[in-house]
């Protein structure tokens, strides 16, 4: 600490280093909120993740800021003072800045800068989102900073540039390695929301409107949906059961015969199964083969590549890579009118984690729902029910958002909940995070502040 003391007490001597890191920090500070918003809106990431993870997030995002401007304000101060070139304090300098950036984003569509390490997953395929990798990074920051120290405080002893390459590329292989670890390594689990469902601080009424204590039945059944994923490999039996169990919600013996054995029962879903159904219905569209996969925005927004995503990279439950199980089998056949209809419906439901329509399912609710309007479809379901399916899908997985919907809608429109035009409120206008956002600060401009339901489905598994 003494020589650090020294360090910074000669860097800092001059105010234009001083200016130098401020400006550094700042920049890095709004590249971090810039790569946020690219996906989803600050205050939704407020209500999405629970208090623990966002405050978490803020602080390993401030520390890794300080580091970035302490340690390129050191470079620069070599550079000029020393007049040394610091080609191992440059190198680990610059991966350091490069994981800190990773992880940068909501745990949904953070994490586009991993396929560059060739891990073809998203934040949501961490067991803390992407949190392990703003710590690496702040480790790595703090031993170029000291190399940095060294050399400023000329007690630099020739460090080895073949240690500082191999403590580099030993946390890379940290990163790759951690998306594949076996779930029972996984056992703190994610600190994202937890896919419970609440009542807790809502009003009774405007609830049971969003998420009816009866559920929503859609006119579709089953059907061996679930043996076929099994024998495809899309999903693991061993890991998906086990993913429940250690989120202390175990399947029921009638989900696990949907998956297992298929079942003619109508899809319903409810307070206490909509996680089964998003992360059952998740798979689902991403092994069923359709156009939207294969020639739709996801793979204009990939450049061709679309294992980068949330709902691609971010599948942890299959039995291999889940990019090996991509648009694979038609797990649901639809004939070419079917899939159009699919096509037309999809690119008109927004969802609030994001700014993206169904037909570009780039996180876990958005293929979860994809996959259920193809199931209509395919079972002869009207435009209409399709709409209306996705309007009470959309409200059990994401509870809070439409909360705040439906007392946005009752108090400036006087319309319920249940009566609201599905095409009008899953329209980008107030569906996507954008346009929940401008309804929540509506609501907040008006003074009706009202606290919303916590849970609905989590970003990963």
């Amino acid at each position: 600490m003494k020589e650090i003391r020294k360090t910074l007490d000669k860097v800092y001597k001059q105010p234009s280093y001083i200016a130098l890191s401020g400006f550094i920090f700042t920049t890095f500070v709004l590249l971090d909120y810039f790569l946020l918003t690219r996906t989803t809106s600050w205050q939704q990431f407020i209500q999405e993740n629970n208090p623990t993870f966002t405050v978490l997030t803020i602080v390993l995002s401030m520390l890794n800021n300080i580091f970035i401007a302490l340690v390129m304000t050191a470079l620069v101060f070599v550079f000029e003072k020393v007049k040394q070139k610091s080609h191992i304090e440059m190198a680990n300098s610059s991966m350091g800045v490069f994981l800190s950036l990773v992880s940068v984003g909501c745990a949904v569509c953070g994490g586009f800068l991993l396929p560059v390490l060739g891990i073809a997953a998203s934040l949501t395929a961490f067991p803390f989102q992407g949190l392990e990798i703003k710590l690496l990074s702040i480790i790595l920051l703090y031993y170029s900073f000291t190399i940095l120290t060294a050399r400023i405080n000329g007690h630099f002893k020739n460090q080895s540039f073949k240690r500082s390459f191999l403590i580099g590329l030993a946390l890379v292989l940290v990163v790759y390695a951690i998306p594949r670890m076996k779930i029972e390594y996984k056992a703190f689990g994610s600190l994202a929301a937890k896919p419970v469902n609440t009542e807790e601080g809502a009003s009774g009424e405007i609830f049971e409107q969003i998420n009816p204590s009866e559920g929503y039945e859609l006119k579709a059944t089953f059907g061996d949906l679930g043996p076929r994923m099994l024998s495809m490999g899309v999903v693991d039996k061993d890991k998906f059961i086990q993913v429940y169990e250690q989120n202390e919600q175990p399947l029921s013996e009638q989900q696990l015969k949907i998956l297992t054995q298929g079942s003619n029962e109508r899809v319903k879903i409810t307070r206490e199964n909509s996680y089964f159904l998003l992360n059952f219905f998740w798979a689902a569209g991403l092994g069923n083969k359709s156009r939207v996969l294969t020639e739709g925005d996801i793979m204009k927004y990939g450049n061709g590549q679309a294992g980068g995503f949330a709902s691609t990279g971010g599948w942890s439950l299959a039995k291999s890579d889940p990019m090996d199980y991509y648009a694979k089998e038609a797990l649901i056949p639809m004939t070419a009118d079917q899939e159009a209809l699919v096509e037309s419906v999809a690119s008109n439901i927004y969802r609030p984690c994001c700014g993206n329509s169904t037909a570009f399912p780039d996180c876990n609710h958005g293929m979860a729902l994809l996959s259920v309007l193809q199931l209509l479809a395919s079972q002869g379901a009207t435009e209409d029910e399709m709409y209306q399916a996705g309007k009470y899908f959309s409200a059990f997985w994401f509870p809070s958002n439409y909360y705040d919907l439906a007392i946005y809608f009752q108090s400036k429109e006087q319309t319920e909940f249940k009566d609201l035009d599905p095409r009008k409120l899953l329209s980008a206008e107030y569906s996507s995070s954008q346009g929940w956002g401008r309804a929540k600060q509506w609501l907040q401009d008006q003074g009706i502040v009202e606290q919303p339901p916590r849970g609905g489905g989590g970003c990963g598994v």
